[in-house]
């Protein structure tokens, strides 16, 4: 019975050491005195996570509002330069197309006026230039020549010739107006069927670079349309060479485009 009665008192006795223990660990919490390496171990390993989830969230949300904005962009449609005929006239101000059959048809469907195209059938380099004085005579803020279809024939493939006509062309202008604007259009490509009928047709491309490169030389802009009649071989007209006018809208708005209009 006795032992009995010391065994409760030395269980008592333990249980009030391990309360103490417990209650002087907890005040010593509160109070910032502890030092236990592993539970601030583990308590910086919860606060790192904790920025980790926040960092991360954060740049989840950013790119969701990146994402979110670029299909915004995306959905909007471009703005697109209105194509009817007054719009055209009144985009081109001040400036003068001079051309042949092909430039004619801005005045054959109506989309300019006389006073900003100057085009005659069958005009060549070697022989534009009164054509290009009635240009120049409207006092142009900007010159655009469309010459060289008829060249194709006229100069047997001499890509040479053909440029040292147009250099005398460009000499003519400078000497009258020395800082007018001059853009030289490409020749437009030419369907196969016409080729087959004058092999001399075959050499747009040869006298586009050649025209290229006399641009470079002489600081001129150089105007390739070539792209906006791929794949469009119904705005042709029968003789696979002129167009159709479906084409002459885009090809104004490439020498507006170009010229910064």
């Amino acid at each position: 019975m006795r032992q009995s009665r010391k065994g409760a008192l030395y269980l008592l006795l333990a249980v009030a050491l391990i309360a103490g223990y417990i209650l002087n660990l907890e005040q010593s919490r509160m109070e910032g005195q502890e030092d236990f390496p592993a539970v601030d171990w583990i308590r910086e390993k919860e606060q790192a996570d904790v920025g980790a989830i926040e960092q991360a969230l954060l740049v989840r949300e950013q790119e969701e509002a990146q994402a979110l904005k670029q299909e915004l962009l995306e959905s909007e449609p471009e703005e697109e330069k209105p194509m009817d005929k007054q719009s055209l006239r009144r985009r081109l101000g001040a400036a003068v197309i001079v051309g042949d059959s092909v430039a004619e048809g801005f005045l054959d469907y109506q989309f300019l006026e006389a006073d900003s195209v100057i085009a005659e059938k069958g005009l060549r380099a070697d022989s534009a230039g009164e054509e290009i004085q009635k240009a120049l005579d409207l006092m142009p803020a900007q010159l655009f020549l469309a010459i060289g279809l008829n060249d194709l024939e006229y100069c047997r493939g001499d890509s040479e010739l053909f440029t040292e006509h147009y250099r005398e062309r460009i000499k003519e202008i400078r000497e009258q107006f020395p800082e007018l604007p001059i853009y030289i259009n490409g020749i437009l490509p030419i369907l196969p069927e016409a080729v087959e009928e004058k092999a001399e047709l075959g050499y747009v491309d040869k006298f586009n670079e050649a025209l290229k490169k006399m641009c470079e030389e002489l600081g001129l802009t150089f105007i390739d349309s070539k792209d906006l009649l791929e794949g469009r071989e119904e705005w042709y007209q029968k003789d696979a060479i002129h167009l159709k006018a479906q084409f002459y809208p885009l090809w104004l708005n490439r020498m507006e485009e170009t010229a910064g209009l």
